[in-house]
């Protein structure tokens, strides 16, 4: 029952569709169904108890182990994944028939993480946004809704009260999003040439580096959610064309929850040792 990882997932992702917690463990085949069973039995208690009732929960076999998620309020991501462990400790001492842990006092920790990480304006930023269709990024201490051109951006120390803002300043660029096992650079270089051709002033990310025009921001491997944040909050950006890696997909999630384009290249073995 050896916990293999345990993360944040920022956005939409294998198992959820939206921010939530995923923990990876490890499991005999023959206790996959029970401790599944458990794990959702645990974690449907802690959820009730801390006052998130009606949060998704989601499973998924593979060989030698489960992946177990369990979707959250953004500003509670960190004391989600701890939720997750708690209810994974609590379902493997009933595999093993072990004495279980305290739920109350499991409850007592939560309730106390919740408490610290409670951001009010960050969560009301993430459903004005949402509610509007707009795009919302949170990480490198910044928070954004919109995207390119249209993003409008803040600190986080230094968020403004959602009812305050004036949301119509705010609007979405064209997003294209890359992904599969093969030729997913070439790809993204190819259709970032033919935007920039057109005359329009695109951003793009890949395992090469971030670009906005003829610009390079960062060298190196980008293509994941920190490298799209980049590119969708630089305000000259017109329209984006980002590589979305396997790896990041199911680090983090997607980088933004929806998007003009998706194109999926070449699905093979490589790259997945």
């Amino acid at each position: 029952m050896l916990v293999l990882d345990s993360r944040r997932l920022t956005g939409p992702s294998l198992l959820l569709d939206r921010p939530g917690a995923v923990l990876e463990a490890r499991v005999e085949p023959s206790q996959v169904k029970a401790a599944i069973t458990a794990w959702e039995k645990a974690a449907r208690q802690l959820l009730q108890a801390v006052g998130w009732p009606d949060q998704q929960l989601a499973s998924r076999s593979f060989s030698g182990g489960v992946s177990l998620a369990l979707t959250a309020p953004i500003d509670g991501l960190y004391a989600a994944t701890e939720l997750n462990e708690r209810a994974w400790a609590v379902a493997s001492a009933e595999l093993a028939g072990d004495k279980q842990p305290d739920i109350r006092t499991a409850t007592a920790a939560l309730l106390d993480d919740i408490t610290s990480q409670k951001n009010p304006h960050l969560a009301g930023l993430y459903h004005g946004a949402l509610s509007r269709g707009l795009t919302f990024l949170h990480g490198e201490d910044l928070v954004s809704a919109g995207s390119g051109r249209g993003a409008v951006i803040w600190h986080i120390e230094d968020l403004p009260d959602p009812h305050t803002v004036k949301w119509e300043t705010a609007s979405d660029i064209p997003i294209a999003l890359v992904t599969g096992s093969n030729g997913k650079t070439t790809v993204v270089r190819m259709l970032g040439a033919m935007l920039e051709a057109s005359g329009r002033i695109t951003g793009v990310t890949s395992t090469d580096g971030v670009t906005v025009g003829h610009t390079l921001l960062e060298e190196g491997d980008f293509a994941g959610p920190s490298g799209a944040r980049m590119v969708l909050r630089h305000t000259e950006t017109e329209t984006a064309v980002l590589e979305t890696a396997r790896g990041g997909i199911l680090r983090r999630g997607l980088p933004v929850d929806h998007a003009e384009v998706a194109v999926v290249t070449n699905i093979a073995d490589d790259h997945l040792v």
